[in-house]
């Protein structure tokens, strides 16, 4: 258990409470099930032996269902929106994968017992826009996970902000859910907002999404001040070692054993 009407103008929602109904449809061009696998690979390579994960931020659960089965592990997915939640839950209840599912702020977390593997994926710690709010993520983290247990994180960096903005804007319907999505990169904030635009059944809604880029030196030296040992970082979905021009960086955080020196 972890504790933690239409209108001529759009309605502003919370982060994900519309989008919920449109996620998966808006998000179709991720391979979840390669995510899935890439990180079974990592899990394979860092912590052959785990059986329990917690995931953190699931949103509506696409990697969880893929995962689980490929360990046999003992899952629970958390998200903070309730309407996400609900989406996953559906989701799994549909595909008969034993995963559980509960309502957690990642930012400052705590479970009933200990952990072999923690997980945080696509951009959700870009989502925390003040160092302060990782530093709570990495010390629940290190709190959470048992001794040699792993967190496996993954970071998009100013690169593929700056790389990517030919697809900054795009638009998609389908039945009763469209979208239009645009995205503002400042380089010198470093922060990236995304509007999206939401109509739901002749409803319109406007959700905004704003992380921030950081670079991986600055995550590094936040993990390493919660005391959580540097085992890896990627480039992207490979195992070679990340550069100063990944776009996306998948870390993986250990907490040591108690005999490590």
């Amino acid at each position: 258990m972890v504790s933690s009407s239409g209108a001529s103008e759009p309605t502003s929602a919370l982060p994900y409470t519309i989008l919920a109904a449109g996620y998966d449809f808006v998000m179709s061009h991720v391979d979840y099930r390669l995510w899935a696998e890439y990180i079974h690979t990592i899990l394979e390579r860092h912590h052959p032996n785990a059986h329990t994960v917690v995931e953190l931020g699931c949103g509506t659960g696409s990697l969880a269902i893929a995962l689980q089965p490929l360990g046999g592990f003992r899952y629970l997915a958390t998200d903070l929106s309730k309407a996400m939640l609900e989406v996953a839950r559906q989701k799994a209840h549909e595909t008969n994968t034993e995963v559980r599912f509960d309502r957690a702020d990642f930012t400052e977390f705590n479970v009933d017992t200990p952990v072999d593997v923690l997980l945080l994926l696509y951009d959700g710690l870009n989502y925390l826009l003040d160092e302060n709010l990782i530093r709570g993520l990495m010390k629940s983290a290190f709190a959470a996970l048992a001794p040699g247990g792993v967190f496996i994180v993954d970071q998009s960096t100013p690169s593929n902000s700056i790389n990517n903005e030919p697809f900054f804007e795009h638009s998609d319907s389908v039945d009763i859910f469209s979208y239009v999505r645009r995205s503002f990169y400042d380089s010198e904030s470093r922060l990236h907002r995304t509007t999206l635009e939401i109509s739901v059944d002749g409803q319109d809604f406007r959700e905004e999404h704003i992380q921030r880029a950081y670079e991986a030196g600055e995550i590094e030296a936040l993990a390493t001040e919660a005391g959580l040992k540097i085992e890896a970082a990627y480039d992207g979905f490979s195992t070679e070692s990340a550069t100063a021009d990944s776009e996306r960086v998948h870390w993986v955080f250990r907490r040591p054993r108690h005999d490590d020196v």
